[in-house]
């Protein structure tokens, strides 16, 4: 555990993560404790990196690396648990050859010259989605009549692959919340669920790669398996994990687009502004929306060495996490960070994706998502404001509303 360099008289305080209150607002929370330390540790043991300087010296660096399947086994997985073999094999938890192995083999499909003649496609799905919201209905539950079904058709034209064989895998990832298995507050219930419905989704796509070797098609599963370089093939298992991370990642697209409208619900001058020019002012509405509301919470961390950093002496494998939140809102960075201004410039970006070597390689058909899906809602929607208030989901590690309900007035043609 890091250790601190100099003492102190006054103990300071703890993140209160284990408090639900915290969750509905914790960025208050975290702007006062940021302002006074440079590190704090939560209320469940973990020291929280809070300033933006430290938080990117620490990601895009050496010094500290992925804290790997450690932080699994600490929340109770163990070695055999369907979660744990999934997780082993993922391209976020590794390093070095591995890890640039993998990411060669796919970051090709997933580049953002790939994914940029997709928006066509997306505009076309928002619409349909918006063609078909109940008439006469003023008040719309935003969630699932929008945000999270145009990742999924959006994912579905991208990998190529039918709407019955997305169900298998779709069901449990949804039942299961696995990145909740990562989080503050991990029962003997969600790791019996985590575990027993991942390994509904590695038989299930194990069977969609087995398919696609007896009857290879143009599309993205089949490109996998023949994905090689002189480093090698994917292995099987880690095939199975690459698929189901690459399409799993729409739930927390959708959760992204749900809190692009909530903010954009909540600051209606920004509404109107989105709406004037929205090929203008996208990329900053989907830039702001992934800084003060990142899809994931936090990301962990642990020392590859023996150093001292923010004042504390670390020892290998001492780990930290990085409250996005926290960063994310520094003022040293932006000008009045707690508010959602879309005229910023979009280009100064966040850590919601990471940086480095683990820059979040689906990042480039999440922006085009969020972007297009953002537009075209506030061009066909001529006014929307929330319905009742909005409440987030407690104890997570995919930070997620509980529901969305907005009173709409749709744009008369």
């Amino acid at each position: 555990m890091a250790t601190l360099r100099t003492s102190s008289k006054n103990k300071p305080p703890l993140i209160p993560v284990s408090d639900p209150a915290y969750w509905q607002d914790p960025y208050p929370i975290l702007a006062e404790l940021r302002g006074k330390y440079r590190t704090l540790y939560t209320d469940t043991g973990e020291l929280a990196v809070l300033r933006w300087d430290d938080a990117e010296w620490a990601i895009k660096g050496h010094d500290f690396i992925n804290e790997g399947i450690e932080r699994l086994e600490i929340r109770g997985f163990k070695a055999g648990d369907s979660l744990h073999t999934w997780r082993s094999h993922a391209l976020g938890i590794m390093e070095g050859a591995d890890h640039l192995r993998i990411r060669k083999l796919v970051s090709g499909a997933l580049s953002k010259r790939s994914i940029e003649p997709m928006r066509a496609m997306i505009r076309q799905h928002a619409n349909r989605l918006i063609d078909s919201f109940p008439k006469g209905e003023s008040t719309l539950n935003a969630i699932n009549r929008f945000a999270a079904a145009i990742p999924r058709l959006v994912m579905m034209d991208f990998l190529q692959i039918s709407s019955e064989e997305v169900s298998g895998s779709e069901k449990p990832l949804a039942g299961a919340r696995i990145p909740d298995c990562f989080g503050p507050k991990v029962t003997a219930k969600m790791r019996d669920n985590g575990n027993r419905c991942i390994q509904q989704v590695m038989d299930h796509v194990a069977a969609l790669y087995e398919s696609r070797r007896k009857n290879p098609r143009d599309d993205f599963l089949t490109s996998l398996l023949n994905a090689e370089d002189e480093g090698g093939k994917l292995s099987h298992a880690e095939l199975i994990t690459l698929f189901s991370t690459v399409f799993g990642s729409g739930g927390t697209t959708g959760g992204a687009v749900a809190s692009g409208l909530l903010e954009l619900a909540t600051a209606p001058d920004q509404a109107k502004l989105f709406r004037s020019d929205t090929e203008r002012w996208k990329k900053g509405v989907c830039e702001e929306t992934l800084r003060l509301r990142p899809g994931i919470v936090e990301l962990p961390q642990k020392a590859s060495h023996d150093f001292d950093a923010f004042g504390l002496s670390f020892k290998t494998g001492d780990t930290i996490s990085i409250p996005f939140g926290a960063p994310n809102r520094d003022p040293s960075r932006w000008n009045n960070p707690q508010k959602f201004d879309i005229s910023r410039n979009p280009d100064t970006w966040s850590l919601t994706f990471g940086l480095g070597a683990h820059f979040c390689i689906g990042q480039a058909i999440a922006r085009c998502t969020i972007e297009e899906a953002l537009a075209v809602f506030v061009e066909r929607i001529e006014e929307f404001e929330l319905a009742k208030p909005a409440l987030w989901y407690p104890f997570v590690m995919e930070n997620r509303l509980q529901g969305l309900s907005l009173k709409i007035s749709p744009r008369r043609f």
